[in-house]
Formats: C-alpha cells, structure tokens, sequence
C-alpha cells in the first residue's frame, strides 16, 4: 500500500539522484577496475595505480597477507601481489580494502550490530566466487564483486531514510516480511533497485549491476548468474552469516536450484562446502 513517503521519493532514481552524501568507493579502485577490464593494460601498471596512494595501498597488502589468501611469505610490494595472485585477484582484495570500512557500521532499520553487514556481505561475495566457477563461468570476475555489494542499497536507504526505519524493522520482525517486500510495500522501492542504480553510478560494469538489482527476483529475468547471487545469499544466512541474527529466516524459492542446474542433493554438499571454505576465511573476517 502506497505510503506519503512515496510522494518524497517518487522512485529509486529520485532518491539517488536527491541523496547528498551517497557511499563512494575510493577514486583508486575505480581506476583499478577500468584498468583490468582493459586487455591492454599490464599488471605493473595496476601495482603503479594502487602505490600511489599509501595508506590505501597498507591496507590492499594485509588483505593480501592474510591466512586466507595462503601466501607462504610475507608480501612487501603490491606489483608482487599481483605477480602472484594475479590481476582479477589484486582488484578483489582493493574492494576488500576499500569496503572493511564503508560497511563496518549498524544499519538503523535493517541491523543493530556494528560488523553484521560487512560479514554478511563478504560470506555472500566469496560463496559468489566459489559457485562461479562450478555455474556460471560467465562472471567469473564480477561474481565477487556482486555478492559482496549486493545489499549496498540499504547503506543509502538507511541513510536516508532515517524516519521510516522504524517501521520497516516493524514490519519485518513483527509481521516477519522479507526485506524487499516491506521495502516496497513502504517506500515503492527496494534495496536491489537503489544498490544497481549506485552502481551503475560508481560506473562498474553493467552485468555487476544486473545482479544486484535481480538478487532477489532471479526469476524475473531467468538468468544464472542473479541465481547465483540469490543462491549465495541463502547460503550465508543458513549458515549464521545474516545482516541481522535477530531477524526471521526469508523464505528460499528452490526454483533458484533450477536456474543452476542444481539438485537437492548437490545444494547440501554445496553449502557443506561453502560452510568450509568460509571457516577457512576467518582471517578476512576480522580485518583490522
């Protein structure tokens, strides 16, 4: 039902497009970003972008020294960061860098914990970059990036949609909705669409957009790889990795299994293994 607030924002554009103070990542990492995409740019040339800037460039490298990544030295440079765990990796751990801090804080409405939307998040984005390369090998390089911003549009609508927290968090653990659905129901928009919207803006590629605006819906456009993100995000939150522990589980459409060419059966030795390999991450967990 249409609310008065949907007379402030008349849609998801209006509110980007109104919103003054909209999560930016740092200059760097878009640059970083283009330069990959680019066949002809050469990894020195990545490593020179990222030293310019040297706080940046201590953060990109305790990620990169961390357990996970499994590195059996320390790495001192970031052109060696690149030598070793390639390009598509080194843009990875940017937007590890660049992201600990934007989502280190509570969502009012969505979450009261300090550290649940980055957790949540990573889980998403590295069982995104696992089920890539055994679904959908087409993004394989964006499937990261996808899950872990795939819920960057409640930061904006947290920010600035401040009043109405009250009743979206209302309507969610009292009337137990799903997110998106109070979203819409209330503002006559959801995270999904204001999420694609600043990322288009951010000028990432389109296909990152694509799966953040469909992480929902996947059934809408019938494609894997918004599957993929939906399924990744079901998987998270099974396995205690939810933007709010205190929220009631969302319901799972099985339909997304279909869109993945996955049975019952290969889902429970899938989230077995994810629930693995996010164990063995921990150290990205609780980067400092």
């Amino acid at each position: 039902m249409p609310t008065t607030l949907t007379r402030v924002y008349h849609s998801a554009e209006e509110l980007i497009a109104r919103t003054q103070d909209l999560p930016s990542l740092p200059a760097v990492v878009m640059r970083v970003y283009q330069m990959v995409e680019d066949p002809s740019v050469h990894a020195q040339q990545v490593a020179q972008e990222i030293s310019k800037d040297q706080g940046f460039t201590a953060r990109v490298l305790r990620v990169a020294n961390s357990a996970y990544y499994g590195m059996t030295r320390q790495v001192a440079t970031i052109e060696e960061a690149v030598i070793v765990l390639g390009m598509n990796t080194v843009k990875n751990l940017a937007l590890i860098a660049a992201t600990y801090p934007l989502f280190q804080r509570a969502l009012i409405g969505y979450t009261p914990h300090v550290s649940s939307m980055w957790t949540h998040s990573l889980a998403v984005g590295l069982i995104c970059q696992m089920g890539a390369r055994q679904f959908d090998t087409r993004v394989r390089n964006e499937a990261f990036t996808a899950g872990l911003l795939h819920d960057i549009g409640k930061l904006v609508i947290s920010t600035a949609l401040t009043n109405w927290m009250g009743e979206l968090y209302d309507m969610v653990h009292r009337k137990g909705k799903p997110v998106h659905e109070a979203e819409r129901e209330l503002f006559g928009f959801t995270h999904e669409e204001v999420g694609a919207l600043l990322i288009e803006r951010w000028k990432l590629p389109p296909s990152i957009a694509h799966m953040i605006r469909y992480h929902h819906q996947s059934g809408e456009v019938e494609d894997p790889a918004c599957a993929l993100v939906e399924f990744a995000d079901y998987c998270a939150n099974r396995l205690g990795y939810q933007m709010n522990p205190e929220a009631p589980q969302e319901p799972f459409d099985t339909r997304v299994l279909n869109r993945l060419n996955m049975t019952l059966e290969e889902c429970e030795l899938f989230v077995q293994r994810a629930d693995e390999m996010l164990t063995a991450s921990q150290s990205l967990f609780r980067l400092k």
